[in-house]
């Protein structure tokens, strides 16, 4: 099935440099609702936050506290002090989770708070997948039980947590190379493609999308194996990586920059040319293209 590309405007004066929450970004010194090509709420926020959104409640982790907002109106919902800076955030159903410091903190929907779970010092990272939450962090991946010690799943450093269909999915610096440990009842660990040398992001339900840095052009679609699901060659170096509704956008260095949308259904990608890119994100079928001071957004959608 091909896809369309239709531009639906530009953002004059916003560069959006982090992947938007639901239409949420943080702009020098602001906090932005985007509402298409309008700015549906602002308020100031001195220091990029950390965002994660579950249904209309946006979670705004900032200077030690997390704020509970609703995303459509921007109404403060309810605060708590954690009393430590606040490192990750992984909103769900039934509330939302909080790395802060050495600590993982759960708080419901209504701001009340739960069960607090010691963890190593210096970890960056946060996900909940069903009932079971993981961290990363300097010595390794740990899954976190309530009322007992974190226990170790890869000792390893980490380059990303991931739920995908279910299961975790941890993309880390092993000692082989770079691997993907899955936990899914059972630990298993699968070669993958170095990280260093790739671009990488999470595709569908349990796949990804891999982009040579250098050498043969092109990106793959692989399964946790590396088993390729499908491919499509480009023309140039990918410089930047975005996965978009069905879509995968990929900006390309071919004699100057295009952007190259890419569809599991099509062999050859649609290309635009553009005057440079600075940075690329996707929040759902929308896609977020930074350059020469502005944000243009497109809506990727596939077509009959």
């Amino acid at each position: 099935m091909p896809v369309a590309l239709v531009q639906l405007g530009a953002l004059e004066g916003v560069q959006v440099h982090r992947p938007p929450v639901g239409g949420v970004v943080w702009d020098r010194g602001a906090l932005l609702r985007l509402d298409g090509t309008e700015v549906a709420w602002r308020m100031p926020l001195p220091e990029a936050p950390v965002l994660a959104l579950a249904g209309r409640r946006l979670y705004v982790g900032t200077d030690g506290w997390v704020v509970c907002f609703d995303v459509r109106s921007g109404d403060e919902v309810w605060a708590a002090d954690c009393g430590a800076p606040i490192l990750a955030l992984d909103a769900h159903v039934s509330g939302v989770d909080v790395l802060a410091g050495a600590r993982v903190l759960a708080f419901d929907p209504r701001g009340e708070a739960g069960a607090v779970v010691p963890v190593e010092a210096g970890a960056t990272q946060l996900r909940r997948v069903g009932a079971k939450r993981y961290i990363a962090a300097p010595t390794g991946v740990y899954r976190l039980v309530a009322g007992e010690k974190p226990a170790l799943l890869y000792a390893c450093r980490c380059h990303g947590l991931y739920e995908r269909d279910g299961a975790l999915q941890a993309l880390v610096e092993g000692p082989p190379g770079t691997v993907l440990v899955e936990d899914d009842g059972l630990a298993m660990v699968w070669p993958f493609a170095d990280a260093a040398a790739h671009l990488v992001a999470p595709w569908g339900r349990a796949e990804w999308a891999v982009a040579p840095l250098e050498g043969r052009g092109g990106l793959w679609v692989v399964d946790r194996r590396v088993q390729t699901r499908w491919q499509v060659p480009l023309a140039g170096r990918p410089l930047a990586l975005a996965v978009v509704g069905p879509a995968i956008a990929v900006a390309v260095e071919d004699g100057g920059p295009a952007l190259a949308v890419i569809h599991p259904d099509v062999s050859t990608p649609l290309l635009l040319a553009i005057d440079g890119v600075d940075t690329l994100h996707g929040d759902g079928p929308r896609l977020y293209l930074t350059h020469a001071g502005r944000t243009v957004i497109f809506l990727v959608r596939e077509t009959t």
